[in-house]
């Protein structure tokens, strides 16, 4: 037998052995497997939902002109602060004064013949009284008369129409606030045959700013005026800044068959950091629950081989506890903490994967000594009220069950029950 033959022979031979050690092994050990496990840890539970929106102005006036006419000239630029009443721009009024000169020479003509026609009138009458002239004469007197009242008062009113299109060739601020738009130049013709054209937009007060985000119909359920949001922008990174949710408009978006809803928050902006048109990544708080038990949702959806489907699981319930017959291990001894062939921590939940503990419940001191071990400092966990709505916490009558399993002291996992409280729907 050549040498290279001897090697492959007892290549093979170790090959042989090392996986016949390794299957006496696993008989050994009863097949057991290898779990990674996570510590139910107590903490603070926080439920959100996120969308993006940009930052507006609470108020935005566009100015605009009534009358047609070439932009002579201009007072205000872009940034510019502009009080109530404050001259930002004139028009031609070349054409609007001589248009106010000929109303009031017509008007001047016909008061002239309002006041001929009433000395008509009243010689007339002295006339008729003294009967030597006809009724006939006398009345058109008095038509002649009526007419020329009328004809004056026309004229009158056409001179208040051409003076009020000559004093809108001055254009002025109707508010207080910035220039955040100019849409026109010096020497620009502005026509307004069919609409207004917008010359100057304004803002009123930088330092009240709203944010208009659109949320999705799936989450608009469960958001109420009032709430807290806290939203970033690119601007400022790292930087957080806060806001309250005021309305929720009425009006769907549909695009590409979803339907999204403006939802408005109001926003203090006192340093004026956030400026029009920022975008806003806006994250609005649903729940909140400090000093409870949390439990990764893996660990509720990790079921061992041969264990039967899990129990319903609803976030509802306002406490999570563990029933003391539910503590015990398959043998009816109490649970205690077991070592890991992973070298993980020497108790916990078993699971499928990592994940922080983010399922929350309220607990019992029993949950926690059953989980951690005596040592662990148990405690009783606060509950927390849902900041969405009063209304929420009726639910909290409808428990939620769910299953969890603790890794013994033979290797085997056994299911803990347990009454969930709320999720952030993560891991």
């Amino acid at each position: 037998m050549s040498a290279k033959k001897i090697i492959f022979f007892i290549i093979i031979l170790g090959l042989g052995f090392g996986g016949w050690q390794l299957w006496q092994r696993r008989q050994q050990n009863g097949g057991a497997q290898n779990y990674r496990s996570q510590q139910v840890q107590k903490g603070s539970l926080r439920v959100a939902v996120g969308a993006t929106g940009t930052i507006n102005p609470v108020m935005v006036v566009n100015v605009g002109t009534q009358i047609s006419g070439t932009i002579k000239e201009i007072y205000v630029d872009f940034n510019d602060r502009v009080a109530e009443g404050q001259l930002m721009m004139i028009l031609d009024d070349q054409l609007f004064k001589a248009k106010v000169d000929m109303s009031r020479a017509n008007l001047a003509n016909a008061q002239a013949q309002l006041k001929l026609a009433q000395l008509k009138l009243e010689r007339q009458e002295k006339l008729f009284r003294a009967k030597t002239s006809t009724k006939e004469e006398y009345e058109t007197a008095q038509a002649n008369f009526e007419m020329a009242k009328a004809t004056a008062a026309q004229h009158e009113a056409s001179l208040a129409q051409d003076l009020y299109n000559l004093n809108n060739t001055r254009i002025t601020s109707p508010v207080d606030g910035v220039v955040i738009n100019r849409g026109v130049d010096v020497g620009q013709t502005v026509a307004a045959s069919f609409q207004t054209p917008t010359l100057i937009n304004i803002a009123g007060d930088l330092t009240k700013m709203q944010i208009n985000a659109s949320f999705a119909e799936a989450d608009i359920g469960r958001l109420v005026p009032g709430l807290g949001a806290v939203f970033s922008v690119d601007a400022y990174p790292g930087l957080t800044f806060k806001g309250v949710l005021r309305q929720i408009r009425l009006n769907p978006t549909i695009t590409s068959n979803v339907v999204t809803y403006d939802v408005v928050i109001d926003v203090e902006n006192p340093d004026q950091k956030l400026l029009p048109g920022m975008t806003a990544y806006v994250d609005i708080e649903l729940y909140r629950e400090d000093d409870v038990l949390l439990v990764p949702n893996t660990a509720l959806n990790f079921r061992p081989t041969g264990v039967s489907a899990p129990v319903a699981m609803t976030a509802t319930a306002a406490q999570a506890s563990i029933p003391p017959s539910e503590a015990q291990k398959s043998d009816g001894s109490p649970p205690s903490e077991a070592g890991q062939s992973n070298g993980g921590p020497p108790s916990g939940l078993d699971i499928a994967n990592d994940g922080p503990p983010r399922m929350s419940g309220h607990s019992e001191q029993d949950l926690m000594s059953a989980f951690n071990g005596p040592s662990q400092g148990a405690g009783t966990g606060k509950g927390g009220v849902p900041m969405a709505a009063e209304e929420e916490t009726q639910a909290a009558e409808v428990e939620s069950h769910g299953r969890v399993f603790k890794q013994g002291l033979d290797g085997r996992p056994f299911p803990v029950e347990l009454i969930l409280g709320a999720t952030d729907l993560r891991s």
